[in-house]
């Protein structure tokens, strides 16, 4: 109970829209400073977008290629913008991009402005230049993307107004970081010929399952409703640290996310409701498989509520981590300031521990157990296995398209593969639900009772 009204109320969903219908939509390249908040503005990626950066700079070729098990891309150049956020004003240049853009060095990033590389408002300026909310900054890299799990992707249900996919691990829904070309929205466009999708919700990168994309506006408008009313059951499955507790459990501390180039999600007095309920499904002697309920929809809510209760999922890179502090942040013990554990996480997860060193052996940064074992499993799940088309001769790598550019810093600094463990979770969506629709997937083999390698 909060504040005397159920979870699954009328009235509480009625609260919760008014509370969140400025944030119902997100905007895909507009000015945030311009935003209405009481329009309805779709979540798409445009109609043209795809097409201008494939002329640009792959022309008609497949941009993919298939190395090692993993879906990879070849570099290619693009034009990037964004407009000045209102966090970012009345604040240097240099310092937003060293705070906020962690995919390059300081050093890097001074090159790159005094260069003219990094335009504002279509002019070179200096490192000092202090931003304005009108202001338009525009950028042109070389850019390398990392790579994904090579796996074809599952449709669950179609028809004139849905796509409904299982999503593999690694694979984020739509551009972010160092992915673009290998996002779901642009794997789909690419290989399945489905253009202009909305996107309706997001899973983690890492998290599998089930995933909603809208075809037209009145769908997306629909779909959005249902979520902003907490009309729709979403279910998750998760497999977690040590016995989980018998019985239902249920989690409603507010998070908080704080941010320094690398997100994270904490439980705070000062952060959004958030309420999840959790039910012990089995434990093998070392880690329990558990059914997670979603009565809100905070990013990391389930791993941020787990790690709180003391029951971190098994492989959770990120939250399940003495980074925290001995105790892995459980009850929200930290043992260290947020400045300081931002900075710790940003150490650890920046840009350099992508790079390879040139003596580096290939297979260095995978030899754990617990890699071998997720190796093993990947190979098990015959769900994210590859197609026929992954496997034609279009998918093999092309030497003469790898371009080197002599002022690129991923040219010069070789991104490294990622390990196994940093490809997948053990977090699945596996089941979306409302009055008109469900979608599920198949149980995770891992999740199965007798499932003992970790």
């Amino acid at each position: 109970m909060i504040s005397g009204l159920r979870y699954s109320s009328k009235t509480f969903r009625l609260l919760f829209y008014r509370n969140n219908k400025s944030r119902a939509s997100n905007v895909c390249n507009s000015d945030p400073n311009e935003i209405d908040p009481n329009k309805h503005v779709e979540n798409k990626m445009e109609p043209s977008t795809f097409d201008e950066i494939q002329n640009h700079s792959q022309g008609k070729e497949n941009p993919y290629y298939i190395e090692d098990g993993l879906r990879k891309v070849y570099p290619y150049y693009y034009d990037h913008l964004t407009y000045c956020k209102s966090r970012w004003a009345k604040r240097n240049l240099i310092d937003i991009y060293s705070s906020e853009f962690g995919l390059y060095p300081r050093k890097e990033l001074e090159n790159r402005i005094l260069s003219g590389v990094v335009k504002v408002n279509g002019e070179p300026v200096d490192l000092e230049y202090e931003l304005k909310l009108s202001d338009v900054l525009t950028s042109s890299v070389h850019r390398h993307e990392l790579p994904v799990l090579a796996a074809s992707i599952k449709v669950i249900f179609e028809n004139d107004n849905l796509l409904v996919i299982d999503k593999p691990p690694s694979i984020p829904v739509h551009p972010c970081g160092l992915y673009r070309y290998n996002s779901a929205v642009f794997i789909l466009e690419q290989e399945g010929k489905w253009k202009d999708l909305h996107v309706i919700h997001r899973l983690d990168r890492l998290t599998s399952g089930v995933l909603i994309f809208a075809k037209n506006v009145q769908s997306s408008r629909e779909i959005h409703e249902n979520f902003n009313m907490r009309d729709i059951t979403k279910e998750y499955i998760c497999r977690v640290e040590g016995e989980f507790p018998d019985g239902v459990v249920m989690c409603n501390k507010p998070i908080k996310h704080f941010y320094n180039k690398v997100g994270v999600a904490l439980v705070h007095p000062k952060g959004k409701i958030s309420i999840t309920e959790f039910q012990k499904l089995s434990y093998n002697g070392k880690s329990s498989v558990v059914k997670c309920k979603l009565y809100t929809g905070r990013t990391h809510q389930i791993r941020a509520h787990l790690q709180y209760l003391g029951y971190p999922i098994l492989n959770d890179s990120l939250y399940n981590s003495y980074i925290f502090g001995p105790e892995k942040g459980r009850h929200g013990k930290i043992h260290k300031s947020i400045d300081k554990l931002l900075k710790d996480l940003v150490k650890r997860l920046s840009v350099e521990w992508f790079v390879k060193d040139d003596d580096e052996e290939e297979n260095i940064s995978w030899n754990s157990v617990t890699d071998s074992n997720i190796v093993k499993l990947l190979f098990d799940m015959n769900c994210y296995s590859m197609n026929e088309e992954l496997l034609s001769d279009a998918y093999k790598k092309d030497p003469s398209r790898l371009y080197h550019d002599e002022n690129c810093f991923f040219c010069t600094n070789a991104l490294r593969d990622p390990k196994p463990s940093n490809l997948f979770m053990f977090l699945h969506a596996h089941k979306y639900k409302c009055d008109k629709w469900e979608f599920q997937t198949d149980m995770p083999i891992w999740a199965s009772d007798d499932w003992d390698i970790m």
